[in-house]
């Protein structure tokens, strides 16, 4: 039956090719080296984890954390796949993720297929980026859809990032936007970027604004690379401590900034002030929401290569959001983050054991007993397997 249905589905096919060449015939052939070709590639990983944390946190769950949450459990972090294509002066771009962190990455997006289901709270699957890429001219570029944010040092891909454990600058976002940009680059040592986008991680827009997003990347020296970066815009209503009344305006700017001192050395230094202005009545009980508010921080990044098959990175971190404006609440925290770096399979599978000490100005870290403690340890050790290719020729 299923061989009968092929061999008609076949046969239906070839039909219309057939008419449709019918119908073209009197039009002048296009020589068949004359066609531009177009290539699609895929590329990913895999992450999992084990992790224990000294304070023995009861639930199991470790504090200020964003996707190494899991206490004493082998974990699965989070699976990637992207489809890349390209043609000529076109880029698309389908970029999925799977498994338990990818509602995590994708905050406020788990509705992305059930936009008729308003009781849908989580997904195994979500989009991380979906977006077309056009090239007008070699300097000029228009992206439009949904893609990662400008902001910050680190990336929620596992692959490119040298800490396993990610910062709280990172966690508090954003982490990606929807809407339009431009992409200019005037040379290899200045460009700018400047967009439109719906709002701080959301797909559709919760309220009836847009917020503005820029970009200035500077190389005052080779492997000296500077972005300052910045988004504006009243994002009432959102998922973010925002203010619930239209007339309130929040600003984020975000300095990134990575030198690559010599081949095995590197240093990188990230530093974001952000502020929330009212405009909501101030009488409105039951919220934190009502007042003016500020957050920020800063991160040194320290990576050695001692050979081509290992390295260390040292993040060093402070994050201020005594408002609690972010998503981790009131929070004052300071954190080291100390990784190894054993690469194999000729750099497609690391191995990275991680030991990382936070404290905080007021108790935050569960402890075993379910009281909150002013500082919380962890031991572990991540695997991440990535891998990528090209289907050649479209």
């Amino acid at each position: 039956m299923k061989r009968r249905s092929l061999l008609l589905m076949a046969a239906f096919v070839m039909g219309a090719f057939g008419a449709n060449a019918q119908s073209d015939s009197t039009a002048t052939a296009v020589p068949a080296a004359a066609k531009e070709a177009g290539s699609l590639s895929i590329s990913g990983y895999v992450d999992a984890y084990y992790l224990y944390n000294t304070n023995n946190p009861s639930g199991g769950i470790n504090q200020g954390r964003i996707f190494d949450l899991m206490h004493d459990n082998f974990s699965l972090g989070l699976v990637q796949t992207a489809l890349t294509y390209t043609k000529g002066k076109l880029k698309v771009v389908a970029d999925l993720t799977y498994g338990p962190n990818a509602d995590l990455g994708n905050f406020g997006n788990y509705k992305t297929l059930n936009t008729n289901k308003d009781d849908i709270t989580s997904t195994s699957f979500a989009i991380k980026q979906a977006y077309g890429t056009y090239n007008f001219t070699d300097k000029l570029a228009l992206t439009v859809g949904q893609y990662g944010t400008h902001i910050g040092y680190e990336l929620i891909d596992a692959p490119l990032n040298y800490n396993y454990s990610l910062s709280y600058l990172f966690g508090n976002g954003p982490f990606y936007h929807t809407g339009a940009k431009l992409d200019y680059v005037a040379s290899d040592k200045f460009s700018l970027m400047f967009g439109v986008v719906n709002g701080w991680d959301a797909l559709q827009d919760f309220n009836d604004k847009k917020s503005v997003t820029a970009q200035v990347h500077l190389m005052p020296a080779e492997g000296f690379h500077v972005y300052a970066n910045w988004i504006g815009g009243d994002e009432y209503g959102g998922n973010s401590a925002f203010g619930a009344t239209k007339g309130s305006y929040t600003s984020l700017f975000d300095i990134t900034t990575a030198f690559q001192v010599n081949d095995a050395f590197k240093v990188g230094v990230n530093a974001a002030y952000g502020s929330f202005r009212t405009g909501a009545d101030r009488e409105v009980a039951g919220t934190r929401w009502m007042e003016d508010a500020t957050w920020g921080g800063a991160a040194v990044y320290l990576n050695y290569e001692m050979s081509d098959k290992f390295g260390l990175g040292l993040r060093a971190e402070h994050f201020n959001d005594k408002h609690g404006v972010r998503y981790f609440d009131k929070i004052q925290a300071t954190e080291f983050t100390l990784t190894g770096d054993i690469k194999l399979a000729d750099g497609n599978f690391h191995l990275k054991p991680e030991i990382r000490f936070d404290a905080t100005k007021d108790p935050f870290f569960v402890s075993g007993e379910s009281k909150l403690k002013k500082s919380q340890t962890t031991i572990g050790a991540a695997v991440i397997y990535s891998f990528d290719g090209s289907f050649g020729q479209r």
